[in-house]
């Protein structure tokens, strides 16, 4: 059921609702921690508080992937889970800056977390079942400029708003104590994050699957397999790849999390020398940080459309172990850091081996997955990503308390020590053999026209 040659606006049709599900993602990475301290979280609760987000992960994703494996419907296999999951993220996405105490907030975060899950789980499957093996890389090169973009759009949601609406940032706008602004930027969120999903289910139709209903019907052993069985299954027979890169995947996450827990009161504190969190210096830090988070991504935005070339000219393998250890690097260099613009220099490291993370791994593990359990499978992977959260959730704070000593920066080190680490794994990851194309056949290339005119009455939508 793939389109043997997708042109550039199907790869963009087929992401755009992602690009929407990953605004509302953003804005929660960004403002979440602020609106539970708003309604009386203490600082020390944030990482249990937080814990929504990877075990959502780690329990919806399989099993919504292996839902829609063998879901058959008009509208598709995966696109019932993406407007479904859009839909109720909506509403998590309104309703959330204006919860009235700390109990409704963490209720209302968690809904939120399930939803984006709902939605998340199908988008990987989805471009494997589009897109032939030679162009994977392409699709989830696209993705992490998704979710790039859309990091990008949620930290500037609220500047904008500010700017615009004149909408006031103090948290005594609103009665619960959140700023006006935050609330109005999740409101927005909430717009794209339905409206951009709609695009891609009006526009970009699934082809029919390879099995008809009447095919699926004569096997009644495999449909009474109920989800958690069907997972179980699966869990006992991993692909080789999917083996081979839990490791790297593992490290690679750990290492990412830090980036996440610390970056921003790493640079405050640490490096630009804020004394404590009620000076000016640390509210200039912090806002400096979030500046820094912006640029990695808009790093990770133009390396994404590099990913596929290098990986052509040196081996997808080679390459995500570069990026990993350009990353890694990036982070380590912090440590002889001490002005704020030198630590731009250091965000182009973690940009590059973002764009990385985001696609390749799912790249070489598509090739290697059978159509018919794609999503199962992509949700199993995605235990590699939130387990080692889940633990670093639970253990870390030892961690920074007995051995670092409560220093971010350490943390942050330590971080590019486990994204060093994994990529000296990933060369241990044999390159897979895939059928390419010359140059002028990529997507973006000259027969891009022609492959969108061939599209027009297969997958895209008139």
């Amino acid at each position: 059921m793939t389109v043997e040659r997708p042109g550039l606006r199907l790869l963009i049709t087929m992401n755009l609702g992602f690009w929407g599900v990953q605004i509302g993602n953003g804005l929660q990475l960004a403002n979440a921690s602020a609106i539970f301290e708003s309604l009386g979280a203490d600082v020390s609760q944030l990482p249990l508080l937080w814990l929504g987000a990877p075990l959502m992960g780690l329990l919806v994703q399989p099993i919504v992937g292996e839902l829609s494996d063998r879901t058959v419907s008009p509208w598709g296999k995966r696109q019932p889970y993406f407007l479904g999951g859009a839909l109720l993220g909506a509403v998590g996405l309104v309703a959330l800056p204006w919860a009235a105490n700390l109990t409704q907030a963490v209720a209302l975060y968690w809904l939120l977390q399930l939803a984006l899950n709902i939605s998340i789980a199908p988008s990987r499957p989805f471009v494997g079942d589009l897109l032939p093996p030679r162009y994977l890389t392409w699709g989830y090169a696209i993705q992490g400029f998704c979710i790039g973009l859309g990091a990008i759009c949620a930290a500037g949601l609220p500047w904008l708003l500010g700017h615009l609406l004149h909408l006031k940032p103090a948290a005594e706008a609103t009665s619960t104590g959140v700023p006006a602004v935050i609330g109005g930027a999740y409101m927005v969120g909430a717009v794209l994050c339905l409206g951009s999903t709609l695009g891609t289910f009006w526009t970009v139709n699934e082809p029919p699957p390879q099995q008809s209903t009447a095919e699926l019907a004569l096997k009644p052993e495999a449909e009474a397999l109920n989800p958690i069985q069907a997972i179980a299954q699966a869990m006992t027979s991993l692909p080789p790849m999917m083996r081979q890169l839990a490791g790297v995947q593992a490290l690679t996450w750990a290492g990412v999390y830090c980036i996440f827990l610390y970056l921003p009161n790493a640079i405050a504190r640490n490096i630009l020398g804020a004394a404590n969190r009620d000076s000016l210096s640390y509210a200039h830090g912090v806002e400096w940080a979030g500046l820094c988070t912006a640029f990695y991504n808009l790093v990770c935005l133009g390396v994404s459309f590099l990913i596929p070339m290098l990986s052509r000219r040196w081996g997808r393998v080679t390459t995500h172990a570069t990026c990993l250890m350009a990353g890694a690097l990036g982070l380590l260099s912090l440590l002889l850091v001490h002005d704020r613009y030198s630590i731009l220099l250091s965000m182009v490291g973690v940009g590059i081996a973002w764009a990385s993370i985001l696609s390749i791994p799912y790249s070489l593990l598509m090739d290697d997955l059978p159509e018919n359990q794609s999503g199962v499978y992509m949700g199993l992977f995605n235990g590699f990503v939130t387990l080692p959260q889940i633990a670093m959730s639970l253990g870390f704070g030892w961690v920074m308390r007995n051995l670092l000593h409560g220093n971010r920066l350490s943390a942050l080190a330590l971080g590019g020590i486990l994204l060093g680490l994994s990529a000296l794994l990933m060369l241990r990851v044999p390159e897979p053999i895939v059928l390419r194309e010359t140059e002028s056949e990529s997507p973006s290339g000259s027969l891009a026209a022609e492959a969108d005119r061939a599209l027009d009455n297969k997958v895209l939508s008139p």
